[in-house]
């Protein structure tokens, strides 16, 4: 692994396969690609894979690390099109041609659960009859179940339940379906620069010729030169089409949900109504996730959960399936969807379908195409429209053959990621062998099965370390007890082979301690947060992690948070979330910032 204060200062490097190609200019570094590729979500990295299949030379940018933004704060359906053949039947379509092609094509992050539309007693019954003949006048398969059946399949579903149809719903692994994309087409030849945000497009005469980016860490500003720039930003896209004089009338719209302790259902839950809030239910690995809400919000920065989110999806979870009243929950998490409605702004009614804007035919800029709007189940579909037209532009006649080629399964001879952090895996990554047969010795995660060798695997695989990257690549601290022993078990293991500094060490510990609680604010109350902060004081007391207040609470709304880092008495508060846990209020009473890390985080 190469640590990152060894990094030349006078030059980048990127990852070209398994070699390091290290470029030393001046104050504009060049780099030269047929395309450039602005955004490390699913559906850039799909982007990515479909151009390496057509053999055109490509750079994905992203200003984070991958699956960062909305792919990454998504509950992870695979939608089977019938949450939207009532108001939607094309974009129903798509969703589900596109989940019958990922089940095959990305089966490494597919997970094939099935999917319940249960339609509840006092649930408008005339909307059963329009969701029944939507479905079958646009082809997308259903079958009603006796009640009893059903009930014999899903324990957790409601007595109030009065018809319940199967669909091929399921639920994919948005983390693992980024980096077996990326793997795919760095395999082919693509490089990755994560930590590598767009500052500005360059634009000469009327058309774009690349982006000028920096390097988050180093500070280094430097051109990447293309014959065409693909955006696909989500939510950020309309920002980096204003550094070319461009306006996307993007909306956002942000989706908060909660993650349980426990997977709760053996299938996908939908509540059959027009969509709403609260009417979903994921099994995810080893958690469930119920969501969304879906409020406008006027930036796609830093997604806050409110308190009243949290208590309204509380009750309709309920509703859905009355035993979530009894079960834990780990934490609150939000994200932005980015919605393309011209003149219509975001919320229940907005279109969840897609465009590909040739900005050429729009705006008078050649070699500039931007991808908005979507599901992550209609990814690879984006990815093909806008690849098309690229093609074309470059004059390749290879058509696409995303549909037919599959995706690799993730593999411990992944090459890194990039120079930026991310890495090339999951926690499947490096552990398929793990769990039978290892010789890993003592496990580090007991909830998502990881040994000794598994987390260092990850690690080499780093060429910046970062705790954000390890903590995607792994899934540590993913699960039930929410990284309560591991995280420490991984530190000083990290530490003892000397994959880390102490100071890294530090950082991962501080970064793990601060998210975590940022969380689950949201959805602790009484002895619950009481415990948690009080947990959270004697680790930063006993690691000597002092820093200061703000440091330790970033992006927390409140004066005050319940503890001073380093302070003898970690017990005491003002009115942050101490302060509610000890007055006893409900949980999600409050606001804050949940920064999350991920999906399932």
């Amino acid at each position: 692994m190469t640590n990152h204060r060894n990094r030349p200062r006078d030059g980048v490097m990127v990852r070209d396969g398994l070699r390091k190609v290290v470029l030393y200019m001046d104050v504009n570094i060049k780099i030269k690609t047929g395309v450039l590729v602005i955004g490390g979500g699913a559906t850039g990295a799909g982007v990515l894979w479909d151009l390496s299949l057509r053999g055109i030379d490509a750079v994905l940018v992203e200003q984070r690390e991958l699956s960062s933004g909305t792919s990454g704060r998504c509950h992870g359906l695979l939608h089977s099109g019938g949450r939207y053949v009532v108001r939607d039947a094309d974009v129903a379509l798509e969703c589900y041609q596109e989940n019958q092609i990922l089940r095959r094509g990305a089966a490494a992050a597919v997970e094939e659960t099935g999917g319940f539309f249960i339609h509840l007693e006092g649930d408008d019954p005339d909307y059963v009859d329009k969701w029944t003949n939507a479905a079958e006048n646009a082809g997308l398969p259903f079958e009603e179940l006796d009640l009893s059946d059903a009930r014999r399949q899903e324990p957790l579903l409601s007595k109030a339940a009065r018809r319940v149809f199967e669909v091929p719903d399921a639920s994919i692994d948005p983390f693992d379906l980024v980096m077996i994309n990326v793997q795919g087409a760095i395999e082919r030849g693509a490089k990755v620069l994560t930590s590598t945000k767009v500052e500005r497009l360059i634009v000469e005469g009327q058309k774009v010729r690349g982006a000028l980016v920096k390097d988050i860490e180093s500070g280094e500003l430097y051109s990447i030169e293309a014959e065409v720039v693909i955006n696909a930003a989500g939510p950020w896209g309309g920002l980096v089409a204003a550094t070319a004089g461009v306006n996307l009338e993007m909306a956002y719209g942000k989706g908060t949900l909660l993650v349980y302790s426990q997977r709760l259902s053996n299938h996908v839950l939908n509540r059959l109504r027009l969509p709403g809030d609260g009417d979903i239910l994921v099994p995810a690995k080893t958690v469930s996730l119920l969501g969304t809400t879906d409020l406008p919000v006027p930036s796609p920065e830093k997604p806050k959960p409110t308190g009243g989110e949290v208590e309204s999806l509380l009750d309709l979870g309920e509703e859905l399936a009355p035993a979530l009243a009894n079960r834990r929950l780990l934490r609150a998490f939000a994200g932005v969807r980015p919605l393309y409605n011209p003149g219509q702004g975001a919320g229940r009614g907005a279109s969840r379908g897609f465009a590909v804007i040739d900005h050429e035919k729009e705006h008078g800029l050649s070699g500039f195409y931007s991808v908005v709007g979507g599901k992550l189940t209609i990814y690879r579909l984006m990815a093909e429209r806008v690849a098309d037209l690229t093609a074309a532009r470059l004059g390749v006649s290879t058509p696409c053959s995303t549909k037919d080629v599959c995706l690799p399964a993730l593999t411990e001879a992944s090459p890194p990621q990039d120079e930026g952090g991310s890495s090339e895996g999951s926690h499947a990554d490096g552990i398929s062998s793990d769990r039978g047969n290892s010789d890993g010795g003592t496990l580090i995660c007991e909830c998502e099965l990881l040994d000794k060798d598994a987390i260092l695997q990850a690690a080499r695989r780093l060429n910046r370390f970062t705790p954000g990257a390890f903590l995607r690549s792994t899934r540590l601290g993913h699960g039930p007890c929410q990284g309560t022993t591991c995280i420490y078990r991984a530190a000083l293991l990290l530490y003892q082979e000397k994959l880390i500094s102490y100071e890294e060490f530090q950082e991962f510990i501080k970064r793990n301690l601060t998210g975590r609680w940022q969380g689950i604010e949201q959805v602790l109350s009484g002895d619950q947060a009481r415990q948690v902060e009080l947990a959270r004081g004697i680790a930063l007391q006993n690691l000597q992690l002092r820093g200061s207040k703000q440091e330790f609470t970033s992006g927390l709304p409140r004066e005050s948070h319940g503890y001073e880092p380093g302070s003898k008495d970690c017990s005491q508060g003002g009115s942050g979330g101490l302060s509610k846990a000890l007055h006893g209020n409900k949980p999600g009473s409050g606001s804050g910032d949940s920064k999350q890390e991920g999906q399932q985080q």
